[in-house]
C-alpha cells in the first residue's frame, strides 16, 4: 500500500509504502503527485519516499524507468524538487540508486537514507507533527 500526506502548506510530501508494492501502485502514486502539483503541492517542494517497510520484489528496473519517464515528461511544469528515499534492504536500495541516477534528467535531487531523521535534516525540514496537518 502507498499512502501520501501533504504538510507545511504543500512544501513537504511524505509517501509511505508498506506491504507488497506493485508497479501499478507505483505508477499511480507518481500520477497522484503530478495531479496534485500546483493545487496541494507547491513548487520547490521536498518529499520523503519511505520504502523501509515495503516489499518491492514485484518492482522491476523497467518500472523505475517508467517512473523516470513520467518525471521527465512533467519536469518543465513542475520544476526541481528534492526527494529523500528511505531504503535499507538490498533490492530497494538498488531500485533507489537507479531512481537517483535517472532523476537528474528531471531536475530531481535525490539522496538515499536509512533513517527519517537524517532524511529530514538533508531536506532542511522538521518532521511533521501529525496533528493539525493535512493528509491526503
Amino acid at each position: 500500500m502507498i499512502e501520501r500526506k501533504i504538510y507545511h502548506d504543500g512544501l513537504f510530501v511524505v509517501t509511505r509504502c508498506t506491504g507488497k508494492i506493485t508497479a501499478k501502485e507505483l505508477v499511480a502514486s507518481q500520477y497522484w503527485m503530478v495531479e496534485n502539483f500546483g493545487t496541494g503541492i507547491r513548487p520547490g517542494f521536498s518529499q520523503i519516499f519511505d520504502a523501509l517497510l515495503a516489499d518491492v520484489d514485484a518492482i522491476t528496473e523497467d518500472d523505475i524507468h517508467r517512473v523516470a519517464q513520467i518525471n521527465i515528461h512533467h519536469a518543465k511544469e513542475r520544476g526541481s524538487f528534492s526527494m529523500a528515499i528511505l531504503a535499507a534492504k538490498p533490492f530497494p536500495l538498488a531500485l533507489a540508486r537507479l531512481h537517483k541516477l535517472l532523476s537528474s534528467a528531471a531536475s530531481i535531487r535525490v539522496e538515499i537514507f536509512s533513517e527519517e531523521d537524517a532524511a529530514c535534516q538533508w531536506l532542511g525540514i522538521q518532521p511533521p507533527a501529525e496533528s493539525g496537518e493535512r493528509g491526503d
